[in-house]
């Protein structure tokens, strides 16, 4: 069993994804984090309004800063929803996790290249 942390959105420019999604996101805003490096991107976060749909979710706002699997998305499909981040109860890695906006993860092999993408983080290391 999994739980959805965070949804990631794709973009060619951070600032106007800002702007275009602030009606999502409650508080101070988005925030600049720590890049995704399994997707290539840097990162700002921010806690979405609380609904049935998002509660407690974080978005997560990603600009592809290396020919990665971000700018491979963004070529195919343009700007939209492109990554998911999980925690999944009894999951064992087999890769090393790597820095990411919610702390260390791990990209879920075996979906498509084209994404979206998936991946999952240690609880412990999620800010509030």
């Amino acid at each position: 069993m999994s739980r959805v942390l965070a949804r990631g959105w794709a973009t060619v420019e951070l600032d106007r994804a800002e702007t275009e999604l602030h009606g999502l996101v409650g508080g101070a805003g988005f925030q600049e984090v720590e890049r995704c490096s399994w997707l290539g991107a840097r990162c700002r976060r921010a806690r979405a309004i609380p609904s049935e749909a998002v509660a407690g979710e974080w978005i997560v706002l990603l600009e592809a800063d290396a020919e990665g699997r971000l700018a491979a998305f963004l070529a195919r499909h343009g700007e939209g929803w492109a990554a998911t981040w999980a925690i999944e109860a009894g999951a064992h890695p087999t890769r090393d996790p790597k820095p990411g906006p919610l702390g260390p993860e791990i990209l879920v092999p075996g979906l498509p290249t084209s994404g979206p993408f998936r991946l999952l983080v240690t609880a412990a290391t999620i800010d509030p």
